[in-house]
């Protein structure tokens, strides 16, 4: 099997619990339980809250962003991983 089709399905599997963890890290940002903050434009505290702790109250709250941070971070590897390859 091709490394390149491997890696897809590495990468499609990696990425499920992502829409979980997206959906407690954005509603940790913005403060909210409604399932539609998965779905809101707004990006503005998203990319702050990634560089910074500024919108993190607590210390599981930061924990609950240094695993996503590192997963994110994970997961965009391995896209640029893939696109890399020919």
């Amino acid at each position: 099997m091709e490394l390149k089709t491997v890696l897809i399905a590495i990468f499609l599997i990696y990425g499920i619990p992502l829409w979980r963890m997206r959906y407690r890290w954005r509603s940790t940002i913005y403060r909210t339980t409604a399932w539609k903050i998965n779905i809101s434009p707004r990006f503005g505290r998203d990319i702050a809250a990634l560089f910074s702790n500024r919108y993190l109250v607590n210390d599981a709250e930061r924990r609950m962003a240094r695993r996503y941070r590192l997963y994110v971070l994970v997961y965009m590897g391995l896209l640029a991983w893939i696109l890399a390859l020919p």
